[in-house]
């Protein structure tokens, strides 16, 4: 097995993670109390320690402040991901994404595709060393990507590859790369914005050229 290029453990924030909940969904009842799916708000967050995933908690987020607050109207569960995937309680969404989290690194020569489900699929280029636009368009279900290159912190060797229209077409926000770019650029320094939607490719820079 390749060894994998995961950022050193060691170096990882103490900050908690933010996984979008925004394809997820919460088991719910109508007027008549037979019960249905209800999706979740879009500014909806799972928080969670690293290192404490059972303990973790839904927060709201405020798009003008980047204000995290507390919220208990979620927490009774279930949930259901976009795949269909159910997880009782807050505690079981926390160990999924956290685990998840930790698995997203690729082998060396290789891209993660980060599902908005929280999913995660190794693909390897399938001519050459390199991805060409033609795999990336298919891998992403899309016309145009967008290429996204951190510039410090522990990510700063990655690039997040996305459908540029994913935003405007309304797809899911990923849990995956929401909890990364998050990592990378702290709401406590940085203000909210609206994190790539669609399914993401997660890859070392020199993966695409």
């Amino acid at each position: 097995m390749e060894k994998t290029t995961a950022p050193d453990a060691a170096t990882l924030a103490a900050e908690p993670l933010l996984f979008s909940l925004h394809s997820s969904q919460i088991l719910a009842s109508n007027e008549k109390g037979h019960p249905f799916w209800k999706p979740l708000p879009p500014r909806l967050f799972v928080q969670v320690q690293p290192e404490q995933p059972e303990r973790a908690c839904i927060v709201a987020l405020c798009g003008t402040t980047g204000k995290r607050f507390l919220t208990h109207a979620y927490e009774h569960g279930p949930f259901q991901l976009q795949d269909g995937q159910r997880l009782p309680t807050v505690c079981a969404l926390g160990v999924y994404f956290a685990s998840q989290h930790r698995a997203m690194f690729p082998a060396e020569g290789a891209a993660m595709l980060l599902g908005v489900d929280g999913s995660i699929q190794e693909i390897r280029p399938t001519k050459g060393k390199t991805f060409k636009l033609e795999q990336l368009y298919a891998a992403l279900s899309c016309d145009y990507i967008d290429v996204h290159h951190p510039q410090h912190g522990l990510y700063q060797d990655w690039i997040l590859v996305f459908d540029d229209e994913g935003k405007f077409k309304e797809r899911p926000i990923n849990p995956l790369a929401t909890a990364l770019w998050y990592e990378t650029y702290p709401l406590d320094h940085y203000s909210p914005v609206d994190v790539v939607a669609g399914p993401v490719l997660l890859m070392k820079s020199q993966m695409m050229r």
